[in-house]
């Protein structure tokens, strides 16, 4: 499992592409979002650039999406996917964005009522005098020490566990969300249960936390270096990959028509009701076009060669220029004898 998605990226069809890419975002959005967060304090308009300055990190979310999606529906035999269809790639990172609030809205939530409750007895308007005489009371002079000690100890103790539980939820609900396209799958609790409850799932968890730790304290050093942002890239792209894998067990990837099976009863019952309200995938060039490996002539989805575009590395002999002729591409060489017959 863990060398099938370690060795990933290495088969992608634009291996160096990706990883440049995939750095170059992984470091803008370490840069441009921090700097983006205390512009908006200092000047509260800045807020209106989140589309622009969140975008590095939504695409970046939007990639390890679909990864996590091939994960799920091949166990990324092909390798890891080009960078293809940004606006998708944006979309898809939003919706995993709001999948993360919404897993954290509880805690949020309960750090906003201690903060509110903290801000009560600060300026006066909750007066704590009577439970303080009572504790004084019944546990001496130092209750009151031990109360609050106890009290921020426990507070402490449900954070770290809920960060815990959230880390291991998240990725199935991300899993979730992927494998049919649709933000609400992500969000319901049957099916991301179904997920998270697979002991496969928690098998790729434990793999990829351990990957995801290892590679995170081997490229701290290096971050400063540059190298380690790629290093980082790497590490997330297999820990997704393993994630996938893990979530292929109790799902399968729905197509955008709702026609793809899938083991989830409930994504199968949403895939059919909104099999004529989805939308159709908009036509673009296949991927060995968008990264510059093939040339296409033709309308996206036919030209020269299986992926709709002429093979830049062919070798000779390999294509005689007849099906180019037939497909609707251009022969690039002519053999010396045809050129003869030609003139």
């Amino acid at each position: 499992m863990l060398r099938g998605t370690v060795s990933a990226l290495t088969r992608s069809v634009d291996a160096t592409g990706v990883l440049v890419v995939g750095g170059l975002l992984t470091l803008l959005t370490w840069v441009v979002t921090p700097v983006w967060v205390g512009g908006a304090l200092v000047f509260p308009p800045l807020v209106l650039l989140a589309p622009l300055a969140l975008a590095p990190a939504f695409v970046t979310r939007g990639y390890f999406v679909r990864v996590l999606t091939d994960g799920v529906a091949t166990g990324n035999a092909e390798g890891a996917p080009p960078f293809v269809s940004w606006n998708e790639l944006y979309r898809n990172g939003v919706k995993s964005a709001l999948v993360s609030a919404v897993l954290l809205a509880p805690l949020a939530l309960g750090v906003a009522l201690v903060a509110l409750a903290g801000g009560a007895l600060q300026s006066g308007l909750v007066d704590p005098a009577p439970v303080v005489a009572a504790i004084r009371g019944s546990l001496g002079d130092g209750g009151v020490t031990a109360v609050g000690g106890v009290a921020g100890g426990l507070v402490g103790t449900v954070a770290v566990a809920y960060l815990l539980a959230f880390a291991y939820v998240r990725p199935a609900a991300v899993a979730a969300f992927a494998a049919s396209g649709r933000l609400r799958d992500g969000l319901r609790p049957r099916r991301v249960a179904r997920v998270a409850g697979s002991g496969a799932y928690a098998t790729a968890w434990v793999v990829a936390a351990a990957t995801l730790g290892a590679g995170y304290a081997l490229a701290g050093p290096l971050v400063p270096l540059v190298i380690g942002v790629g290093l980082v890239f790497v590490v997330r792209v297999a820990a997704y990959g393993l994630y996938g894998r893990g979530a292929a067990e109790t799902l399968e990837v729905v197509d955008a028509d709702g026609t793809g099976e899938s083991t989830d009863p409930a994504a199968a019952d949403a895939a059919e009701r909104s099999s004529g309200l989805a939308r159709p995938p908009t036509p673009e060039m296949p991927p060995g076009v968008q990264t510059g490996r093939t040339v296409s002539l033709d309308e996206p989805g036919g030209a020269v060669g299986a992926d709709g575009g002429f093979d830049w590395g062919a070798p000779d002999g390999d294509d005689d220029g007849d099906d180019a002729d037939t497909a609707g591409g251009f022969e690039w060489s002519t053999a010396v004898a045809d050129r003869e017959d030609k003139r």
